[in-house]
């Protein structure tokens, strides 16, 4: 059938205002009701985690009952296959190194959900908590052991959180750290964009300050001699640089010159220097422009899409050629006891061991 050409070009008819505010209504309606239900389970989730952080002992009950919840109750195992795994993971589980990282995890998940129920220029408020929560977490760090991979992990896909399957109710949250010791990442996307105006130039520099100097502090814990010295001869110069950006784009020329001058001058070796001497040249002449910090957070996010796209087109991060579902089953093999496998602790010939290190870092 036909249809009249008048009503084709009543479909092609701009919304009139009265229909547009009825999409809006609607609209507005069902993001109400997406909301309230994220709410709803971020409340629940909130009030254990509150109730669980208290105490180490406390951490460490309730990750005993996540645990047991995900992969026994839902699996439908018996309860004598959890009571086995319990008891052959005991030592470790109740251990201090065990029950500290759980605590603070348990912290650092208190506060991105608290960060979710804010709008993003309202997080600022909770700058001081993250950071001071950084700083516990690094004066732990020393002493926690095999424990550490729980700070540098994703939290968000813990078991604590896969049990109020909370990642599907954060979808909306925005440059937010994905762990506590992601201590680069924590600066770079949450904490220094917030200050990379002219009016914060001095909470900037003092950002800058506390990084590095919780940078240092991560490095010392490894008790390595080649990595404090890659790190002081390497890294720190060019955190340096980047502070002296800041100062530079923030109109502060006088002060960031001097302090670039004096950084290639102590660092003549640097594999940086001669992009430093040639910029550095350009500054002083004015013959090239440092930007603005607009143009710079343009830039740096830009190269964060680029690089997670990277990792979305290569999942294995281009760990050669091992099969990574055997790498996957060796892991779980190793996975405190296995769960219900028995805890089979023997990697099989062919599995490439940094394969299991990088699945073993996802968790």
């Amino acid at each position: 059938m036909a249809v009249p050409f008048s009503s084709l070009m009543a479909q092609n008819q701009p919304l009139t205002p009265t229909e547009k505010k009825q999409m809006l209504d609607t609209i507005n309606k069902i993001k109400t009701g997406v909301i309230k239900g994220r709410t709803g389970v971020n409340s629940a989730a909130l009030a254990a985690y509150r109730g669980a952080a208290s105490s180490n002992i406390s951490a460490y009950e309730f990750y005993l009952k996540c645990y047991k919840e995900m992969n026994f109750t839902r699996k439908g195992a018996k309860e004598s296959e959890y009571r086995d795994w319990r008891a052959k993971n005991k030592d470790y589980l109740s251990s201090r190194e065990h029950g500290t990282a759980r605590r603070l995890q348990l912290q650092f998940l208190i506060l991105t959900i608290r960060a979710a129920n804010l709008k993003e220029e309202e997080r600022d408020s909770l700058i001081p908590e993250l950071i001071t929560l950084m700083d516990n977490c690094i004066s732990a760090y020393p002493y926690i052991g095999k424990s550490k991979r729980i700070l540098s992990s994703g939290a968000t896909g813990s078991t604590f959180a896969q049990v109020y399957d909370l990642q599907s109710t954060l979808v909306g949250l925005k440059n937010w750290p994905r762990s506590p010791m992601d201590v680069s990442g924590i600066y770079e996307s949450t904490i220094m964009p917030r200050y990379r105006t002219t009016e914060t130039v001095k909470e900037l520099m003092q950002a800058w300050d506390k990084r590095m100097s919780q940078e240092v502090k991560i490095v010392a814990s490894e008790n390595s001699s080649e990595a404090e010295a890659n790190f002081k001869n390497k890294t720190l110069p060019k955190l340096k640089w980047f502070k002296y950006m800041d100062l530079l784009r923030a109109g502060q020329s006088r002060e960031a010159l001097t302090l670039m001058v004096t950084l290639v001058r102590t660092n003549p070796d640097h594999e940086n220097i001669d992009e430093w001497l040639d910029d550095l040249e350009g500054y002083i002449s004015g013959k090239v422009d440092p930007g603005t910090f607009e143009e710079a957070e343009k830039k740096r996010k830009e190269a964060e899409i680029a690089n997670q796209k990277s990792k979305s087109a290569n999942p294995a991060g281009g760990l050669g050629n091992t099969n990574i579902d055997d790498a996957r089953k060796a892991l779980e093999g190793l996975n405190l006891g296995g769960g219900r496998n028995g805890g089979r602790r023997g990697i099989p010939e062919n599995v490439d061991i940094d394969q299991i290190r990088e699945l073993f870092n996802r968790r």
